[in-house]
């Protein structure tokens, strides 16, 4: 309107600038127009350090909000829309008064979206004190809740003057991003294998020794990717083995390489001709 702005909306771009600024700190990032803004504020490349240069990293997304609330998909795009995502998508919370930004990482939407097709999604991010929790869905699919638990990083701006924090936040970043990318890209592979971690701490890398929650989701309408996956590992197996093992060392392992050589022949509706190829010429297995 001419001569004014409303209220809530010079608050909610306040809030997205401090969130890009600081998100700026750990990545190459794009703002999207508000004229073509779907659901993401950032299309962001992990900015990682190498010497005095950057190098761009994976890509991520980024939602950018003025303060921590409940973020609900009923609408049947915004179901299409969240439940399709093809790169890690971060939600990011701007605290004015601290000048401070919380990172949610969303990977847990996975273990809900694959399991059940709700009509209506709820995201909750947690606080500091929050446990994670598995997603519920009602009994009648009417709401399906993904509890993102405490944040990943939580970055005051000031903090970004110091280089080596940047660089810590940047390397904890990139760790969420790669258990939410390998997820993604193993469910449009039909391997609905999810893995993540329950114990983390704010700021914090993540553990090597936290337990993880597995979670693997199966159909019969998901046979023929199984089945092509299941032709490509075994050949991968096969043929690594014996560049691993070389010919010599491929004898202590007798009885277990011509078991698998047997599964691949009993199962040779699973290859495709190339991979029949790569056998015969690297293992010299011929399968017809």
């Amino acid at each position: 309107m001419p001569g004014a702005k409303a209220y809530g909306f010079r608050v909610g771009d306040n809030a997205e600038r401090l969130c890009e600024f600081v998100i700026s700190s750990l990545a190459f990032t794009s703002k999207v127009p508000r004229t073509e803004d779907v659901g993401h504020d950032f299309l962001c490349s992990l900015a990682e350090r190498e010497g005095n240069m950057f190098k761009a990293g994976p890509l991520f997304t980024v939602q950018a909000k003025n303060k921590r609330e409940r973020i609900i998909f009923g609408k049947e795009y915004e179901l299409k829309w969240i439940t399709s995502q093809e790169n890690p998508f971060f939600l990011c919370i701007a605290n004015l008064s601290s000048l401070s930004v919380e990172f949610y990482t969303t990977w847990s939407l996975l273990i809900g979206i694959v399991h059940k097709s709700a009509k209506r999604i709820v995201l909750i991010p947690g606080s500091e004190s929050d446990l994670y929790k598995a997603p519920e869905t009602e009994e009648d699919l009417s709401e399906q809740r993904i509890c993102l638990g405490k944040p990943i990083l939580n970055i005051s701006a000031k903090e970004l003057a110091d280089d080596e924090a940047v660089s810590k936040y940047a390397t904890i970043l990139r760790q969420w991003i790669d258990i939410d990318r390998e997820n993604i890209i193993n469910r449009y592979a039909g391997m609905y294998w999810i893995i993540g971690p329950t114990e983390y701490e704010t700021n914090k890398p993540v553990p090597e020794q936290s337990k993880p929650i597995i979670v693997y989701l199966w159909s019969a309408n998901n046979l023929e990717k199984c089945k092509i996956n299941f032709g490509r590992s075994a050949t991968a197996l096969r043929v690594v083995l014996q560049a691993f093992l070389g010919n010599d060392k491929e004898k202590t392992l007798g009885p277990m390489i011509a078991d698998l050589e047997q599964v691949l022949k009993s199962w040779h509706e699973c290859l495709d001709p190339f991979a029949k190829d790569i056998l015969r010429k690297q293992t010299g297995l011929d399968i017809k």
